[in-house]
């Protein structure tokens, strides 16, 4: 019973990120029907009506009868917004990395020892996305950062998974992911970093995030530097 409970209330916080931070669901918008929205989040449709009620209870969400779920037109997003600062603070990519460096590894190291295996399952199916991207030569920056956030839910941590949401949405969306260095250097280390949590290599999965995130910052350092010099010129 605690455990239902407390995924409600995840999965609560999880539509609230949407909603607030990624601004996927607008005020008036409707939330897709119970069926595919319980198969997008991967979980039963009772929890999700337990986390919809939540929010509802918080003034978030309104159920309007034959007609679906919806986000309340009067609900005051800047409101909530005013305690979640990070998605306004334009950071370099510098500072950026300096902060997923602090806390990311330890995400993967507790991915290692409580990950399930639908959540490594999951993890995996990101990694594929990302990799099929690449070799399209497609941008892939949504699908790296579901696979971080994918990471941070196997953490078993609702904290750190909201903190990993908040953190990517503040990743600018015009980064355009497509070097062909970076990109090897991705499949390579995610599929290391999944080896390891699968393996429940706590230490392994500590250090292979680490030195993923810092060939990751180095080259978008470099980049970046290039890219603002050019301009300056």
């Amino acid at each position: 019973m605690d455990n239902k409970k407390r995924l409600s209330d995840d999965i609560a916080e999880v539509l609230l990120s949407q909603i607030v931070v990624e601004k996927k669901y607008l005020p008036g918008d409707k939330l897709p029907n119970e069926i595919d929205l319980s198969k997008e989040l991967g979980v039963s449709r009772i929890t999700l009506r337990e986390a919809i009620r939540i929010l509802v209870t918080r003034h978030v969400l309104e159920i309007k009868r034959g007609k679906g779920t919806f986000v309340r037109e009067d609900y005051d997003v800047q409101s909530y917004e005013k305690f979640n600062i990070l998605p306004e603070v334009k950071m370099g990519a510098d500072d950026l990395y300096e902060i997923r460096l602090i806390f990311e590894p330890e995400m993967a190291a507790m991915s290692a020892q409580f990950a399930t295996r639908k959540d490594i399952q999951y993890i995996k199916d990101c990694c594929y996305e990302v990799e099929n991207l690449i070799n399209e030569g497609k941008d892939y920056y949504k699908e790296d950062a579901n696979f971080h956030v994918a990471i941070a839910k196997a953490s078993g941590n609702s904290i750190i998974h909201k903190i990993t949401q908040v953190i990517h949405s503040s990743i600018k969306k015009n980064i355009f992911m497509t070097d062909n260095t970076l990109c090897k250097d991705t499949i390579v280390f995610h599929k290391r970093i999944i080896d390891c949590i699968e393996n429940g290599d706590i230490s392994g999965a500590k250090y292979a995030m680490i030195n993923h995130l810092d060939a990751q910052r180095r080259f978008l350092i470099d980049n970046y530097k290039y890219k603002l010099t050019r301009k300056q010129l």
